[in-house]
């Protein structure tokens, strides 16, 4: 890369609500800053960054960067998948990557399909395609006849500083107050008339700091995983990386990393569900060392899998690949 390649990761509309993919741009943005590349998080106001997690990431308003004249041949801008039907009237004649964090929302949200998808993913201005796992980049490249050779994979990385097994687990079940939620809440309602499921305390976990999440999921037992559908599935990952029995639904891209650790339910079965759930924790009393075993094996294999450096080498080595 050139010192005069500048790099503008598009996060606005400007919010500090708990969402993984935000935390995911400032993670990019960090990691080239830190290797030297000029690289920034584009929020829409002044001042404004996203804080409930640590970042080092540089932050530049709209406004600045718009005053700094943008330069068809020294900037690349790095848009989310959700942007995709503004791209052909945002910045026109900028380089552009789209940084798609959850492929499953490549046609539209909400159900309503964008028809002119697949010809967006072409436009002129778009460089190259980004996504976050080997499952998203097959729907992409296999499913929508994306050019291979143009749509790279970043790791995202578990904070084994944060997110590990502890010497000591709680009798407790923890769920995550975001996507299917319900489902989770259902599952807490049916657990109150099974007495295997009575002795273990159910809590909801709010929007809460990575550092607070962090400490909730090395304490609980027993995670419920309800996001579907995912892009990567980090909260099960993470998880997963605490020494948790997860139990649930994979999301989808947690299909990466997600087996034989976790219990799986068919999307929307909540009989299975609380059946599940039941049975891994009849497994794990029947032979709690045994259990708590395989559960730290389980933690230290993703952990590595998915550490900081690889996650680092990675950014590295696709950024670098679409700038070249």
């Amino acid at each position: 890369m050139t010192n005069s390649q500048r790099l503008f990761f598009v996060c606005y509309p400007d919010t500090n609500h708990t969402i993984g993919g935000v935390k995911q741009i400032y993670r990019q943005v960090e990691l080239l800053h830190q290797a030297g590349w000029q690289a920034w998080v584009l929020q829409e106001q002044p001042g404004f960054r996203a804080d409930w997690f640590p970042s080092t990431a540089p932050v530049l308003d709209l406004q600045a960067y718009l005053a700094q004249s943008p330069d068809p041949a020294s900037d690349l801008i790095v848009l989310p998948e959700t942007w995709l039907s503004n791209l052909p009237g945002y910045l026109v004649g900028i380089p552009k990557v789209i940084f798609n964090q959850n492929a499953y929302y490549t046609f539209g949200l909400e159900g309503r399909v964008n028809l002119d998808t697949l010809e967006l993913y072409r436009h002129p201005d778009v460089r190259g395609v980004v996504t976050v796992s080997d499952d998203n980049r097959r729907l992409l490249v296999e499913g929508c006849g994306l050019p291979a050779e143009r749509v790279f994979t970043v790791l995202n990385g578990i904070d084994g500083q944060l997110f590990y097994p502890p010497e000591r687990k709680l009798r407790r079940i923890v769920f995550l107050s975001r996507k299917q939620v319900n489902h989770a809440r259902s599952v807490q309602l049916m657990a109150s008339q099974r007495p295997a499921l009575q002795r273990y305390e159910f809590r909801e976990l709010p929007r809460l700091s990575h550092p607070e999440l962090a400490a909730e999921l090395r304490e609980a037992l027993v995670f419920l995983s309800c996001g579907h559908p995912e892009g990567f599935g980090l909260p099960l990952a993470e998880a997963i990386a605490c020494g948790c029995i997860p139990v649930g639904y994979h999301g989808l891209a947690g299909r990466d990393f997600c087996f034989p650790a976790l219990h799986s339910v068919e999307f929307g079965d909540l009989f299975g569900f609380i059946q599940q759930l039941e049975n891994a924790l009849q497994a794990f009393e029947a032979d709690p060392d045994g259990s708590t075993a395989t559960l730290i094996n389980t933690a230290l294999a993703l952990r590595e899998r998915y550490s900081l450096e690889r996650e680092r080498e990675r950014a590295l080595e696709v950024w670098g690949a679409l700038v070249s």
